[in-house]
């Protein structure tokens, strides 16, 4: 391949030379004149914006399944902003306050390997999940445990109080304890609505 200046060149001319597709320019033109077919050269995924450790994986993952670098860095980036969605707002104006989403879409032909990248870019947040699923569970037990106690509780009040004339207000007062006893959910799984493979 022969050596070229790209220095001097435009980001579309500069990438033909980098894909080895250059053509002698003819005289009097200034520029490559736009192609009118959909074919566009495009700059590849800027791999490292991303941090280190992403941007390793994503290499290694492209690497691996054989696949461009957009595939797994899109993923990425979804992956990312899945671990600190909810995290972030962006004031458009004082008062007005948004959450900051980010929708990924990859259109591949079939059999381009999508499912396998989305799964090894993906698992770091379904073990992160399950990691929290397991630390919240005991939590989760204990709770439900105390609200059945609680429901209980005030079931048996309430029937000492039918039964033996006790002060009602008793009664209700435990009943709305026990409703007011809400164990904790379990970790959601945000990443499911937003990560699609």
């Amino acid at each position: 391949m022969k050596q070229t200046d790209v220095a001097g060149l435009d980001a579309d001319r500069r990438l033909a030379v980098l894909h080895g597709e250059d053509q002698p320019v003819p005289a009097g033109w200034y520029a490559d004149p736009t192609p009118l077919t959909p074919r566009r050269l495009v700059p590849p995924f800027p791999v490292d914006a991303l941090p280190s450790w992403m941007a390793e994986q994503v290499m290694a993952v492209a690497e691996f399944t054989q696949t461009p670098l957009d595939l797994p860095g899109c993923i990425a980036l979804a992956a990312l902003f899945t671990a600190a969605g909810g995290r972030a707002e962006l004031e458009v104006r004082p008062g007005w306050r948004e959450p900051l989403n980010l929708y990924t879409v990859i259109a591949m032909p079939p059999g381009s390997r999508k499912s396998a990248v989305f799964a090894a870019m993906t698992a770091p947040l379904l073990a992160a999940e399950q990691t929290l699923v397991e630390r919240v569970r005991p939590v989760i037990v204990e709770a439900e445990l105390a609200r059945k106690i609680a429901q209980r509780d005030a079931e048996r009040r309430a029937n000492d109080a039918a039964n033996a004339r006790d002060p009602q207000a008793r009664a209700e007062a435990l009943a709305s304890t026990a409703d007011a006893t809400t164990p904790p959910s379990p970790p959601s799984r945000p990443w499911s609505h937003r990560c699609r493979g």
